[in-house]
């Protein structure tokens, strides 16, 4: 069969109007729906090489045979978040809604912080690698992911907020 026959058959654009929820520069946080908040600093997936798959140990005495740091922490932020949510009880049974909290640099200022917490995280770490390490922790197979909800923002202290 030929591609055009899976197609929907035209592009289109439609600029619709913008509504007060899109409006809204900080975070506030929704009491009237079910949460799951996981006290874990947010990780994103790294690129993995053959290499990372043979060198586990972070601290070994030979140099060239030593697992990068990155890789380390990404395992470590793996196993934390799988405590968390069996802590929680959290079972990954429905498309969540996720909201990644960023703790701001300690590099800044009270009044800056004051000022940034609670708006929108727009640097990196990006989002699909924060989504990515959040699925690879909590399942085997993340093929049957079909939707994603997620969001970042600029907080006092890292955490992860699932909403059912």
């Amino acid at each position: 069969m030929s591609k055009k026959a899976f197609s929907i058959g035209k592009s289109i654009h439609h600029p619709g109007k913008k509504t007060e929820n899109q409006l809204d520069e900080k975070f506030v946080l929704d009491n009237s729906r079910e949460y799951y908040l996981l006290d874990v600093i947010p990780f994103g997936a790294v690129r993995m090489t053959k290499r990372d798959r043979i060198f586990l140990n972070p601290n070994h005495p030979d140099p060239k045979k030593r697992q990068r740091q990155a890789v380390a922490d990404y395992f470590e932020f793996k196993t934390q978040l799988m405590y968390c949510a069996y802590e929680t009880q959290y079972k990954l049974d429905e498309v969540p809604e996720l909201v990644f909290f960023i703790p701001m640099p300690q590099s800044w200022s009270d009044k800056k912080k004051v000022k940034m917490n609670g708006t929108k995280h727009e640097v990196k770490p990006d989002i699909d690698n924060l989504v990515k390490g959040f699925f690879d922790a909590l399942t085997k197979n993340d093929g049957n992911i079909w939707k994603i909800n997620a969001k970042k923002y600029w907080a006092h202290k890292g955490s992860i907020l699932i909403y059912k």
